[in-house]
C-alpha cells in the first residue's frame, strides 16, 4: 500500500543486523514499532492489549527463531540479514498486517445463520468466507461495510497525492529525488514512480550516478519528513512536530523543554494540546504527566521528528 512505502521512507532508526548485535539498544524501539503497526492493523481490536500482544510476540517470535533477535555471530545468516532497510522494514509490516488480519478473522461473527449451519452441517472454519480470501471486491480485509472501504479507499487516494506532493518538492535537488525514487522500487511502488513520471515528467532528471548515496538518502528523508508532518491535520503528529520546532534545549544538556502554552496556537487550544500529547505518550514517545513543561530527551527529539500517521 502507498501509506505503507511512504512509513518505510521515514527511516526507523534500526536494522536487522542492529537487532542480531545490539539488541539490548534496539529492542524497546523495535517494540514501539511493532505495537504502533499492531495497533493499526487490527482496527477495532486496537485498543485490546492481548490482541496486540499476540500480534507483536509473532513478529519477535519469527525474528528470535530465525537468529535475527541477538544471534551475533552464534545463529546462521539468514535472508532476512542480506534484505535493504526498505526491504526489511516492508517485510516487518507485511508481517504485522497478516497476524493482524488473522486475528480478525478469529474475532469476526460468523456470516451466516444457525439453520444454514445446522442444514450443511459444515465446520465453521469451513464456512467463514473469509478463510477463502484475505482481499474483497472492495479492498483489503477486514471491512465491515463498503461504506468502510470506500472511506479507507479515499484516505489512500489523499496520502497517495500528499505523498506525491512532498517527492516533487525534491526535485529541486536532482540526486536526493532520485535517491528516494530508487528507494521507492525497493519497496516495489512501481505504480506510484510511474504514475509520477506521468503526470511530472519535468521533475525527472536523466539517470545520475549517486556518489554517496546514503547521504542524499538521508537529506531527503528529512525533508520529507517535515513535509509530511507540515500537511497533517492530525492533532498528534502536529504536536510532535510543534516540540521539535518550538522547543528549547536546556543550557549544558540535550534535554528539549517546551511550555504547553507555546505549543498552542490559534488553531488549537490547550486542551487540544494536552490531547495530543496523551496521544504521543500512548505511542511511547514521550514521558508525560500533565506537567505545564514538555520535556523530552534527545532520542525521543529523534522519534518525534520522525512521527507521521494517517488522519
Amino acid at each position: 500500500m502507498i501509506a505503507d512505502a511512504a512509513e518505510e521512507l521515514l527511516e526507523m532508526p534500526f536494522s536487522a543486523h542492529d537487532l542480531r548485535y545490539h539488541l539490548e539498544e534496539t529492542f524497546p524501539v523495535l517494540y514501539a514499532y511493532l505495537y504502533q503497526r499492531a495497533q493499526r492493523y487490527l482496527g477495532p481490536l486496537k485498543y485490546d492489549a492481548f490482541e496486540v500482544d499476540q500480534v507483536v510476540e509473532h513478529v519477535i517470535e519469527y525474528l528470535t527463531r530465525f537468529g535475527v533477535m541477538g544471534g551475533g555471530d552464534s545463529a546462521p545468516e539468514t535472508a532476512l540479514d542480506r534484505l535493504t532497510n526498505a526491504q526489511f522494514y516492508a517485510f516487518l509490516n507485511r508481517s504485522i498486517q497478516n497476524k493482524a488480519i488473522d486475528r480478525l478473522r478469529k474475532k469476526r461473527p460468523p456470516m451466516y445463520t444457525l439453520t444454514e449451519r445446522e442444514s450443511s452441517g459444515a465446520l465453521e472454519d469451513e464456512i467463514d468466507p473469509l478463510n477463502e480470501a484475505s482481499e474483497s471486491f472492495w479492498g483489503a480485509a477486514p471491512f465491515a461495510t463498503p461504506e468502510e472501504a470506500a472511506v479507507e479507499a479515499a484516505s489512500q487516494d489523499e496520502f497517495r497525492s500528499l505523498l506525491k506532493h512532498c517527492i516533487k518538492a525534491l526535485s529541486g535537488a536532482p540526486r536526493q529525488f532520485q535517491a528516494v525514487i530508487q528507494e521507492l522500487a525497493e519497496l516495489g511502488a512501481d505504480e506510484l514512480i510511474e504514475d509520477m513520471r506521468a503526470e511530472f515528467p519535468e521533475v525527472f532528471p536523466a539517470d545520475l550516478q549517486l556518489a554517496h548515496l546514503s547521504q542524499h538518502k538521508d537529506h531527503a528523508h528529512k525533508k520529507l519528513r517535515h513535509c509530511l508532518q507540515k500537511s497533517s491535520t492530525n492533532l498528534a503528529v502536529m504536536i510532535a512536530l510543534r516540540i521539535t520546532e518550538y522547543g528549547e534545549h536546556l543550557t549544558g544538556g540535550d534535554e528539549l523543554s517546551v511550555h504547553i502554552s507555546t505549543l498552542a496556537q490559534e488553531d488549537l487550544s490547550e486542551d487540544d494540546v494536552r490531547m495530543g500529547l496523551k496521544h504521543l505518550v500512548t505511542e511511547g514517545l514521550l514521558n508525560w504527566h500533565g506537567e505545564q513543561i514538555v520535556r523530552c530527551s534527545s532520542a525521543q527529539e529523534k522519534r518525534l521528528a520522525r512521527f507521521y500517521e494517517g488522519e
